[in-house]
């Protein structure tokens, strides 16, 4: 038995994320806690990082599937003393207009009891015939209690509360008061990332309002789960010798975005994971074999990257000679000839290829895709299937013949090139787990032991 829970939203701004980080936070002072994001986002599973102090995971129902999803949770949740999973957007919101891969649809696979978040600014009694509708509408959902946001007061609370224990007879386990100091700074894709902001935000004015106001100890009464230790996951990826390799990994304020997943199968497949600083550091890490360059901002930081031309020439020269890297949305901009931003200034990049990475006002493909493998390259071979997402207010430019990826959505026609393929490189606006990829794990760490062996 574990205490877990989830915190899902009306809908998206609503304000889970916040009070998410802070009960982690609030109850990371004396427990254990293991957090949980639903879905793709980086961004709000770095924060749950960073408060509880511990490895957080997404769980991704289209990435991932029912069954990894159902075993990595009760696997991970079990190393803690609380689980506590963040959901997506509206508690119903899944893919294209399903509730697929939603909040509720994940909450009913683990069996998991919801705390709802609700924004009641400028409502009393119409709070009762929201939360009706959330409650009516999948009956399998169990909603243990409500949270209120943005709440006028204590007189405003009492009100709200008096409401929905007479009209739905649900516990209202407490608010949070309209409060600017807690509230998080965001940027295009959503939050600014918790690397940018934790040197300056005071998050303990956060934790210590959330002890105030919410009734986390009545939480903790109503979320027993059972789970069974048989239904642990069993390892996709295994080393296949005791042999490491070692591959940095970028990984600063620029690039960031990364699964835990992903990491942990690079390991259990025999990787040696050293981080490097595209920003800060002059030099890669020693005896590298390979290299994983992630997605998150390089054209907010474009100036400075084009400043460290050590490292730019470091990595071209590394590249040229063949040594595999993969590289990931942020990363596929930095590997580009220049980031032009939204005011037409050009910043110098690595020039891998021989393209612009051009900044959008809008997202581009954004959402779930399908990518199929139009030719052998250090993840994948000709044929596979790679179920990702892309998330990016950008776009490249330039003549190039020579994709990896036929990429389209779910369900849909619509299709578009990408993966750029250039010797052991491969860059790509498509995000995936590479847990679910086992040989796509020991194939590029296969090319990582040919380099270092000198078969290139």
């Amino acid at each position: 038995m574990c205490k877990a829970f989830m915190i899902a939203g009306t809908h998206s701004g609503v304000g889970k994320t916040t009070i998410t980080i802070g009960i982690i936070g609030y109850l990371s002072k004396k427990q254990k806690v293991i957090p949980f994001k639903i879905g793709p986002d980086y961004i709000d599973a770095a924060y749950h990082r960073f408060a509880s102090g511990n490895s957080a995971y997404n769980l991704d129902v289209y990435m991932l599937g029912d069954d990894y999803v159902k075993k990595s949770f009760l696997k991970h949740a079990l190393s803690g003393d609380v689980a506590l999973v963040e959901g997506v957007m509206g508690m119903y919101d899944g893919i294209n207009n399903t509730s697929y891969g939603s909040s509720a649809h994940v909450a009913k696979l683990l069996n998991l009891p919801v705390v709802l978040v609700v924004d009641a600014s400028g409502m009393a009694a119409s709070v009762s015939a929201l939360i009706k509708g959330y409650i009516e509408y999948d009956r399998d959902v169990k909603i243990a209690g409500v949270i209120f946001n943005r709440v006028g007061g204590e007189k405003h609370y009492k009100l709200l509360k008096e409401c929905i224990e007479r009209d739905l007879g649900i516990k209202a386990f407490g608010y949070l008061p309209h409060d600017d100091r807690i509230s998080l700074p965001e940027r295009h894709l959503g939050l600014m990332p918790i690397f940018e902001i934790k040197e300056n935000h005071n998050f303990s004015i956060l934790y210590d309002s959330i002890g105030e106001f919410i009734d986390v100890e009545g939480i903790l009464d109503v979320c027993d789960v059972n789970f069974k230790k048989d239904d642990l996951i069993e390892e996709k990826v295994t080393a296949k010798t005791r042999e490491t390799v070692k591959i940095a990994i970028a990984y600063d304020e620029a690039f960031n975005f990364y699964y835990q997943d992903s990491f942990d199968a690079l390991k259990e497949a025999g990787a040696e994971l050293l981080p490097f600083s595209p920003l800060h550091d002059e030099a890669l890490p020693k005896d590298i074999s390979g290299i994983y360059i992630g997605g998150g901002f390089p054209e907010v930081f474009a100036d400075k990257l084009s400043q460290n031309v050590r490292m730019l020439s470091l990595l071209k020269h590394n590249i040229d000679i063949g040594m595999p890297v993969y590289a990931e949305c942020g990363g596929l901009m930095y590997l580009t000839k220049r980031i032009i931003d939204l005011d037409g200034n050009e910043h110098k990049m690595i020039g891998v290829f021989d393209l612009d990475a051009i900044m959008t006002k809008r997202l581009i493909n954004f959402g779930y895709v399908e990518a199929d493998v139009l030719q052998d390259n250090v993840l994948f071979k000709k044929g596979d299937v790679a179920m990702g997402h892309v998330f990016h207010n950008s776009k490249v430019s330039g003549e190039f013949n020579n994709f990896a990826y036929d990429v389209h959505k779910p369900n849909s026609k619509e299709n578009w090139l990408c993966g750029y393929v250039y010797k052991n490189c491969l860059a790509t606006y498509v995000h995936v787990n590479l847990f679910s990829y086992p040989n796509a794990v020991n194939r590029f760490i296969g090319k990582c032991k040919n380099y270092a062996a000198g078969d290139v």
